[in-house]
């Protein structure tokens, strides 16, 4: 049995060197999230609103693991906080 072994998509070191910004957008631009929005893309008329931004939630969630944010309670607080990181992730001013 053969072992393959997968490049890194990134070197650590270059990537925490990098400003947050421009680490944000090297890591989204190479996720492909069309097969989860799929998924998650709400079906019916029932349940949770259309205009929820499912994209920046799924960031966000990609952020939480790189900013080391232990829970998603954390998480909620970073963004309802920090204005600057809630941009980065893809929400919305409003």
């Amino acid at each position: 049995m053969s072992i393959i072994r997968q490049g890194s998509l990134f070197d650590i070191q270059e990537l925490f060197d990098l400003e947050p910004p421009k680490r944000f957008g090297a890591i989204f631009s190479t996720l492909d999230i069309d097969p989860i929005l799929c998924v998650i893309s709400k079906k019916s008329i029932y349940g949770a609103p259309t205009e929820l931004n499912y994209v920046a939630m799924l960031y966000s969630l990609v952020a939480r693991i790189v900013e080391r944010i232990p829970t998603v309670k954390d998480l909620r607080k970073r963004l309802k906080h920090d204005f600057i990181f809630r941009l980065e992730c893809g929400f919305l001013v409003s």
